[in-house]
C-alpha cells in the first residue's frame, strides 16, 4: 500500500481495509509505504488489535528532488518523488520492465517451427542450431516495452511531478479546480495547469481526479476538456486501456 500524504481523504480508510484483510484471513505480511513514516506508526497503533499478519511501515522521502526507488521486482519497480503540496506529500511511478518476445514472423523466416521446446531452449542457452543454421535469440526476438503509470497525489505542478511523469503511458492527476482560482493557497492542480504540464512531459493519457465538489456537472467538466484528447475526467469504478 502506498500513501501519498496526511489528509484525511487520502488515508482514512486504511484501518478499515486491515481490518478487513484480517476477517479475510489474511495471513500474508502488509508493507505500506508512506511519507512522515511515523504517522503511519501512529496510526497502526491506535486501537487495539489482534491481527494475524504483520504489518510493515517504511519511509517514503518527502523533501529533495531525489526520485526514489522503493520496491523492484523481476516485472515492475515502484518509485516517488516528493511534490508541492501544503503538507509532506509525495507522488509514485509504477514503471513496468521492458519485454524481450519471440516475434513468429521472425521464427518462421529463419525456418523454425510454429512451437515447440527449441524455443525454451534459445531463451536459455541464446542461440541454438537448427537443421544445421545457427540461430541467435536476436534473430527471432523483438523488445516490448513496459508500460508506465504515475499518480500525483495532491499538488501543484512542479518539476518533481513534471519529471516522474515524463513519457508516461497513464497520469492520474490532481485536477481540483477547472479554473484558477485558490490553487496556489491549497497546494492543488488546475486545468489550466495541467494542460500545459502534460506538454512538457510527453503524457499519453491523462486521468482527471481529485476535483472540486463545487464543480458537479460532470458533463460540463467533459465538455471542457473535449478539444484534449489525452485528458478524460474521472469516474467511479471506471476501466483505463493503456
Amino acid at each position: 500500500i502506498f500513501i501519498t500524504h496526511w489528509h484525511g481523504d487520502h488515508y482514512l480508510g486504511l484501518p478499515g481495509l486491515i481490518d478487513t484483510m484480517d476477517f479475510e484471513n489474511r495471513l500474508k505480511p502488509l508493507t505500506i509505504y508512506a511519507p512522515e513514516k511515523e504517522r503511519l506508526t501512529n496510526l497502526l497503533n491506535s486501537g487495539y488489535s489482534s491481527k494475524r499478519f504483520k504489518v510493515t511501515p517504511k519511509a517514503v522521502p518527502a523533501k529533495g528532488c531525489q526520485v526514489k526507488n522503493l520496491l523492484e521486482t523481476g516485472d515492475f519497480k515502484i518509485v516517488s518523488v516528493p511534490v508541492r503540496h501544503d503538507v509532506a506529500a509525495v507522488a509514485y511511478s509504477l514503471v513496468e520492465k521492458d519485454r524481450v518476445k519471440i516475434n513468429k514472423e521472425k521464427a518462421k523466416k529463419v525456418g523454425l517451427p510454429a512451437q515447440g521446446l527449441i524455443y525454451r531452449e534459445i531463451k536459455e542457452k541464446g542461440r541454438v542450431i537448427f537443421e544445421d543454421k545457427k540461430i541467435e535469440f536476436e534473430d527471432i526476438s523483438l523488445v516490448e516495452k513496459g508500460k508506465k503509470i504515475v499518480y500525483s497525489g495532491d499538488t501543484e505542478i512542479c518539476d518533481n511531478l513534471i519529471r516522474l511523469a515524463g513519457d508516461a503511458d497513464l497520469l492520474i492527476q490532481d485536477c481540483t479546480y477547472f479554473d484558477s482560482e485558490r490553487k496556489e493557497k491549497y497546494g492543488h492542480a488546475s486545468l489550466e495547469d495541467v494542460i500545459k504540464m502534460v506538454e512538457k512531459a510527453g503524457v499519453k493519457k491523462v486521468i482527471l481526479t481529485h476535483i472540486s465538489r463545487r464543480y458537479r456537472d460532470l458533463e460540463k467538466l467533459r465538455r471542457k476538456v473535449r478539444d484534449y484528447p489525452t485528458l478524460t475526467v474521472a469516474e467511479d469504478f471506471m476501466k483505463v486501456t493503456i
